[in-house]
């Protein structure tokens, strides 16, 4: 049965280092009935909404694709009810207090010149905001203020872009991270922003279609580089920096040689209906290629095979569960 659901409450703001620790009051104990809560962090413009379960061990910090919102994407994970609001009824809090997880769900930001274009700043396009500091505040902002240690940064589209951006450059921020068709920044690819985050980098998942139409892996799976739909950069072309993207697969391949110096082979996947999944490192780094997948969770999910509307969700926690 759902606990009694409480009205929407505002926790008094925080000001936290990236870096955690320093002289703060001692994290309350986890929820005794779940919350919705409405924040920002100091410094930064970004909304955000935290569904605060009763009870939860760990967090997902989820982060929208480009032209979406934070109430879009908890709705396409099949965390929420409503695509377009998110209320103590909306929530699927049945889900959240099954797996003891608490979710945090931030608003992106966009240009001044290009306002339908919210989104994060991760090399392949441009929020306006320094979002890699907002998120290192924000990790450390939950750890602090409600105790909890174990963080997975997850991002669909462009936001899984900005999971590649974080795993790269400040690896240490999150405990895992997860990527839903959002490949990296070809950025990376250049000699002065490598992706180098060394042989302790964090664990990572990705998740992604072969038949995906917006970054272009329909028939280039292992290409090295793929390209942003030229559609979808010319809907908002200001915010774009770099359409090209790195290749899934390559990239995973890069990953693997340099968390573990292995060598990663093209067919030395495990599948399981229309899910091929190649697993690394003692499988810190795992990839699945959903056939006949495209570019939306709710594709990945049918594609993924079960009734269930949760199956991405699912694969996330079975990973978070061993890494």
């Amino acid at each position: 049965m759902r606990p009694s659901l409480l009205p929407l409450q505002t926790l008094p703001l925080l000001l936290a280092a990236c870096g955690g620790g320093g002289d703060t009051a001692p994290a309350p104990p986890p929820a005794a009935a779940h919350q919705l809560v409405s924040l920002t962090v100091a410094g930064h413009p970004h909304a955000v909404n935290v569904y605060r379960t009763a009870g939860a061990q760990r967090a997902i910090v989820l982060l929208h694709g480009g032209a979406g919102n934070l109430n879009a994407v908890a709705y396409q994970v099949g965390l929420n009810s409503s695509a377009s609001t998110t209320t103590m009824a909306t929530i699927h809090w049945d889900w959240l207090a099954a797996n003891q997880v608490m979710l945090v769900v931030p608003q992106g930001q966009h240009i001044a010149s290009n306002p339908g274009a919210t989104t994060w700043s991760n090399h392949a396009m441009t929020s306006g905001q320094d979002d890699k500091a907002f998120l290192q505040a924000l990790a450390a902002r939950i750890r602090s203020e409600y105790g909890l240690a174990d963080l997975t940064l997850m991002g669909h589209s462009m936001g899984g872009a900005m999971a590649n951006r974080m795993w790269c450059e400040s690896p240490a921020t999150f405990s895992r991270y997860v990527s839903l068709a959002g490949p990296a920044s070809a950025t990376f690819a250049q000699p002065g922003t490598p992706c180098a985050p060394g042989a302790s980098a964090a664990p990572y998942l990705g998740v992604f279609g072969d038949a995906d139409p917006i970054v272009q892996s329909g028939g280039a799976w292992d290409a090295e580089v793929w390209n942003a739909n030229p559609a979808t950069v010319a809907a908002s072309r200001e915010a774009w920096l770099n359409p090209l993207l790195l290749g899934e697969f390559r990239q995973q391949q890069r990953r693997t040689a340099q968390l573990c110096g292995a060598v990663l082979d093209a067919g030395a996947y495990a599948s399981a209906g229309n899910v091929d999944t190649w697993a690394s490192c003692g499988g810190r780094l795992v990839l699945k290629r959903v056939r006949g997948a495209d570019h939306g969770v709710a594709s990945l999910d049918a594609q993924m095979g079960a009734a269930s509307a949760l199956d991405v969700m699912d694969a996330v926690m079975a990973f978070t569960a061993v890494r």
